[in-house]
């Protein structure tokens, strides 16, 4: 495929997303009632034989729609045999099919909508003898919907010598596919139980992959088994999340993620999987230009999720294409470098060409580019696998190449010992040279990752305004074990974090990085600090409690209206409330995160007026120690903050540093530091 195609491609793709809707337009018709009695062999795919009324104005309840004015408003799409596609759209869709049981005896039958991202799922099922609601979709906790499965069922015992007219409501912000068959119960029952077998054989391999590359890379201590780990486990969890495996066993009460995860997935495939070319392929030895082309793919799609959290409706099809021109620039980089005929680059090549194809079908698919059926369902599913394998022979192939090089260094050595030891010299020299240009790849790894820790700490700039914030962070070293978040909750009311991992540098960071992808999962739950902080300690303690850290936390919700503070403190110093006649603090309601799980927080409030002045830091900032062992200490900190009341935050916080450099006189500080002011 040449340039040209390509740009026309994404042209298309761009234009449907940006301009495209999911109006419909078509053509009454009068569908027959189906009869039921053929299920027991096989499934009746429903799609073409239904009617569809679209609501955009989302208001319409099951009797209006049903009254006489709607009955011929109800019409035939077009769709494939398997199912409906309406893309991303904002109205409700009603489907209506007529059935009947000529049998003399009831029928259990099953209705399966095997598509897991929809929101709103009602069927009603009218007959002469009874009428049914049965509620159903994302927004219905698992527990509560008709039969817990990744899908969507609602089983129906038909009655006997029975017509009956089955509609549907659907309703949905993300993609509305609507793959709709009808089953026997007990033959449906069966195939769930072949179904998670095959799921069970996918994500198998996929543990069977992580396991054994992660004993490679214990053993070898190459970082590209690692970064294969990750790969492999970013997109079992993509494809759990397509496929609603993770709405069925780890999230099975969160709306909230069945809406987000799938996208946010893709992205963290997308960074991983771009770190992991650049590794791999050594794209900054052999290709430096489009290294830093990739680079900035690598930052959009770590902003961009967050954007799409922020506002799904605004960002979910800008994230789309995101990840459409991120996979097509990751074959790009792997058909350049197959052209400059590097080995691992073919593997590479063909490896990650089965994943942007399943990428590619459930994009296009998620647009309505592609009919609903079970190759588009599942065809992501076939390509992650193949890609997987494919990429475990590409490090197989890697880890056959570096056994032949230490082959031929040894033998190498061997010769060089027969040599002179001016030889000799010389092989030091070039030895030692080497390992400087590995040093500075690991210092040039390090900025990067102190430019993305950096870039995860950056605040909206609205929100900076909206509560006159200033802040400072320094760590220690390139990286460091600090961190904070802020977020409006409603209109004018703010949720701030701000927290410090035990030790500093890159462990420290990492264990920040982590936890905070923690925290961004139930940092907007409205709820007071000290529930958010509760629910923080278990997903701590359920994820990280093997890294034997511990975690000083403090959570302020600021409510700007009724000028109110609420807080919840986990042992992290006492924030600072600077008052006209007072100084109050924010002192401690609960121990550290990470000592024990059940930990209980209480919450405390208080008031504020116009003029007050709020710190919050980490203990970075206090606990410096000069030449001659002196603390800074607490009471000179606050002593700093009463007598700089006249100064604005900015000029107050470089104050700060300068006296503590003064201090440390020349000493190198022994904490991360980071300071948070708010004038009121």
């Amino acid at each position: 495929m040449n340039g040209k195609n390509i740009g026309s491609i994404l042209f298309l793709v761009g234009h449907i997303l940006i301009f495209g809707n999911s109006k419909i337009y078509a053509e009454e018709v009068i569908v027959e009632r189906i009869n039921i009695q053929n299920i027991d062999q096989s499934p009746i795919y429903l799609a073409q034989s239904m009617l569809v009324f679209e609501d955009p104005s989302n208001r319409l309840d099951f009797d209006t729609i049903r009254t006489p004015n709607f009955e011929n408003q109800f019409i035939k799409v077009p769709s494939s045999k398997e199912a409906f596609n309406f893309s991303y759209s904002k109205s409700t869709y009603w489907l209506r099919i007529p059935l009947e049981n000529t049998d003399l005896s009831a029928k259990e039958v099953t209705f399966v909508i095997s598509y897991p991202r929809l929101k709103t799922l009602d069927l009603y099922f009218q007959s002469s003898k009874e009428m049914k609601k049965i509620q159903s979709g994302y927004s219905v906790p698992m527990s509560k919907r008709p039969y817990q499965s990744r899908f969507f069922v609602f089983p129906i015992l038909f009655p006997e010598k029975t017509e009956a007219t089955v509609y549907l409501k659907v309703e949905s912000p993300n993609s509305i596919n609507i793959p709709i068959q009808l089953w026997n119960r007990d033959l449906y029952d069966r195939h769930e139980i072949n179904d998670h077998v095959i799921q069970a054989l996918y994500f198998g391999i996929a543990l069977a992959m992580v396991l054994f590359n992660l004993f490679l890379f214990f053993i070898l201590k190459d970082s590209n088994y690692f970064l294969y780990v990750l790969v492999v486990i970013s997109t079992a969890f993509t494809i759990a999340s397509h496929n609603g495996i993770s709405s069925e066993y780890f999230w099975p009460n969160s709306p909230w993620m069945d809406q987000y995860s799938v996208n946010f997935f893709i992205s963290i495939v997308l960074v991983l999987f771009l770190i992991f070319m650049r590794k791999l392929l050594n794209t900054k030895q052999f290709t430096p230009r489009l290294d830093r082309v990739s680079l900035v793919f690598i930052i959009l799609q770590i902003v961009l999720p967050i954007c799409y959290i922020l506002s799904f409706e605004s960002f979910v099809k800008i994230i789309v294409l995101s990840h459409t021109l991120t996979s097509f620039w990751i074959l790009l980089v792997g058909i350049v470098c197959s052209f400059k005929k590097e080995r691992i680059a073919y593997f590479f090549l063909l490896a990650f060409s089965f994943l942007f194809l399943a990428l590619i079908v459930s994009t296009m698919r998620a647009l309505g580019l592609i009919p609903t059926n079970s190759f588009t369902i599942d065809g992501p599913q076939y390509g992650s696998a193949a890609e997987m394998i494919l990429l475990a022979f590409a490090l197989a192939d890697r880890y056959n190449s570096i056994l032949k090089e230490k082959e031929a260094a040894e033998a190498q050595v061997k010769s060089n010992l027969e040599k002179s030891n001016l030889d000799l010299e010389e092989k030091v020299k070039e030895r030692t040279d080497k390992l400087n240009r590995n040093l500075n790849a690991m210092k040039r790894d390090l900025f990067v990752a102190r430019k993305i820790q950096e870039n995860s700490l950056i605040i909206d700039s609205k929100l900076i305004t909206e509560l006159n914030l200033e802040y400072r962070y320094l760590p220690v070293s390139e990286v460091g074990g600090d961190f904070f978040d802020v977020v409006l909750l409603k209109e004018s009311k703010y949720r701030i974090l701000i927290a410090d991992a035990t030790g500093h540098g890159v462990q420290a960071a990492m264990i920040t990085m982590a936890i905070k992808g923690l925290y961004d999962n139930i940092k907007t739950f409205e709820l007071p600090p000290s529930k958010v902080m509760e629910i923080f300690n278990e997903e701590f303690m359920d994820n990280f409690v093997s890294l034997n850290s511990l975690l000083t936390a403090l959570i302020i919700d600021i409510d700007l209206r009724e000028k109110k503070i609420q807080y919840a403190s986990a042992g992290h110093p006492a924030a600072v409330l600077l008052q006209k006649e007072q100084m109050l603090l924010l002192s401690k309601t609960g121990r550290m995160i990470g000592l024990k799980k059940q930990i209980h927080y209480e919450s405390s409030e208080l008031y504020f007026e116009p003029k007050d002045r709020l710190f919050l830091f980490t203990d970075g900032v206090f606990e410096a120690f000069n030449a001659k062992e002196e603390e800074f200490g607490e009471e000179s900190l606050y002593h700093l903050f009463q007598s700089t009341r006249n100064l604005n935050l900015a000029a107050v916080e470089n104050h700060l540093l300068k006296t503590l450099q003064n201090f440390l006189n020349g000493q190198d500080r022994q904490d991360d530091l980071t300071i948070l002011g708010i004038d009121f």
